[in-house]
């Protein structure tokens, strides 16, 4: 198959362009009908190629470009592992507070949501991750999380779920009681005492309270965690804690979830649901 000057010189000076001559080739009589089809292919490729955004596996776009993908307001788990139940989440102004489930047969630690918010056209603006508010979530238990987005969120934001975990080896002794007092509200404002007791014959440190608070239909208002003060208790010792936050309307807070850990110790149920009626 003959090729003529012109197209020879056409080829090499775009083949020259990545540091190859192939202008003996071309005046070989001898070369192959499939390779001067190959190197037509290779040729198109590389005088196009500043018109393509894709290049292998990276993606160029302008800073005035966007790249979206479909989006829903749902949870996923990170890699092969099982899922945990996202029992309740949602987004309010710019946090998202919700509540996961250990719904599988063993304890996990390390448990974290992470966060991705869309606009209503699916950009992403937003990401955020947050640790759940225990150590550890026994099988069947829950925790509850809340995950703050520094930044103003567009209407209509949409977003995903993401849970990871560990499974937990780590086995504490129901040594940590808990007792709660009275509560109080403010029109805009919630508070409630209470203690732990160690019953362990070691020291408890780190003692941290979470809790979770629900309304009349147990639809989660809001979720947070204190530490004892101290936040070490000596064997047979208490120390008090306290939840104060602001709400807008407290009066719809009807029911509270309790669960105390420490590094040595977990919480004493007594074979008990760690739920708690609101004071009036």
């Amino acid at each position: 198959m003959p090729i003529n000057d012109s197209s020879a010189q056409t080829f090499d000076s775009h083949i020259q362009k990545i540091g190859i001559n192939l202008k003996s080739y071309f005046n070989s009589a001898t070369v192959p009908i499939w390779i001067s089809c190959l190197l037509i292919f290779v040729v198109a490729l590389f005088s196009n190629c500043g018109t393509l955004n894709l290049i292998f596996a990276q993606i160029e776009i302008s800073t005035d470009e966007k790249i979206t993908s479909p989006i829903f307001n749902q949870s996923q788990n990170q890699g092969t592992q099982p899922s945990l139940d996202v029992l309740y989440s949602a987004l309010d102004r710019n946090t998202i507070v919700g509540e996961v489930k250990n719904n599988l047969s063993y304890p996990i630690e390390q448990v974290r949501v992470t966060a991705t918010v869309y606009d209503k056209n699916g950009v992403i603006v937003a990401t955020g991750d947050k640790y759940v508010n225990d150590y550890l979530i026994q099988p069947g238990s829950r925790s509850g999380f809340d995950i703050f987005l520094d930044e103003a969120l567009p209407s209509e934001s949409k977003y995903i779920l993401i849970t990871s975990f560990e499974k937990s080896d780590d086995i504490k002794p129901e040594m940590l009681q808990l007792s709660v007092g009275e509560n109080s509200k403010t029109s805009n404002s919630f508070r409630v005492l209470g203690e732990v007791l160690n019953l362990g014959n070691n020291d408890a440190n780190a003692v941290k309270v979470s809790a979770i608070f629900y309304d009349e239909q147990h639809k989660m208002v809001d979720t947070d965690y204190v530490y004892t003060n101290p936040d070490i208790i000596s064997p047979n010792k208490k120390a008090p804690f306290e939840f104060s936050f602001r709400v807008d309307n407290p009066e719809i807070i009807k029911y509270m979830a309790f669960n105390v850990q420490s590094d040595e110790y977990s919480l004493l149920t007594k074979n008990l649901q760690n739920d708690t009626n609101s004071q009036q």
